[in-house]
């Protein structure tokens, strides 16, 4: 199970609450939740028992995650509530999460139309239900604030290494850095506790991390990396490779 996301956006004086986790190997599914007052307005699930069979792989599980919780949070700024408040005031309104089931199940279950899913499909005039399309995901690549790794390197236990995290959002079809963006590094594991470091961002949308990775032998471990600007919030992952 990965770390997941979770973002609040304010429209129109409301504050709606987006939520995405993997739910494990054992329930292979992407689950994306709206809320709003703490009731659940609309959901998305996706499932990923092709990473199962195909061998899994953390890196393509944490894009996938990453790209479905932009994709609903852009179609929220772009103020398609009304949307969203039709597909959960018809008649198969979004309930709490189900009971955990057998994988199998749980990935044909997901795969079941369900109108109070955000359905993604890559259709040219999409209807209402057609919430999370392939238009909204470009969109969130575009407007979302980003994290970048500056350069992009590979991280090994017991190694003392200098992170440079830059962080940036859209701006007239290019992307412009984020000064004074809070960011936060956490150094998670499997086999030891965790670790916290904060800085903020200068001018040129950088901020800098001086981190000693943890020894380890077995387990599993990796750096997780939250930048926080303006209301919004962007996470990146990266694994630490064992000693």
């Amino acid at each position: 199970m990965i770390t997941g996301y979770n973002t609040d956006i304010e429209y129109d004086g409301i504050v709606y609450h987006i939520q995405t986790e993997d739910k494990g190997v054992e329930h292979p599914i992407i689950l994306s939740l709206v809320y709003v007052d703490g009731a659940i307005l609309a959901s998305k699930r996706s499932p990923y028992d092709d990473l199962i069979a195909g061998g899994f792989d953390t890196e393509i599980l944490t894009r996938r995650l990453q790209r479905q919780h932009k994709l609903i949070c852009a179609a929220v700024r772009a103020g398609r509530i009304e949307d969203l408040k039709r597909l959960g005031q018809d008649g198969s309104k979004v309930q709490s999460p189900p009971a955990p089931k057998p994988a199998e199940h749980a990935a044909r279950q997901a795969r079941e139309p369900n109108k109070a899913d955000l359905a993604e499909l890559p259709v040219p005039k999409p209807d209402p239900e057609d919430y999370a399309s392939d238009t909204a995901a470009s969109a969130a690549a575009d407007e979302a604030l980003q994290i970048k790794l500056l350069p992009e390197p590979e991280l090994h236990a017991g190694e003392s290494v200098t992170l440079r995290v830059l962080v940036t959002r859209a701006a007239q079809n290019a992307r412009e850095p984020v000064p004074k963006a809070r960011v936060t590094l956490k150094t998670l594991g499997s086999t030891f506790r965790p670790e916290s470091k904060h800085a903020k961002t200068d001018g040129k949308g950088i901020a800098m991390f001086v981190v000693l990775l943890p020894k380890f032998n077995t387990g599993r471990a990796a750096i997780l990396i939250r930048a926080e600007a303006d209301g919004e919030v962007a996470e990146l992952r990266r694994i630490i490779l064992p000693g």
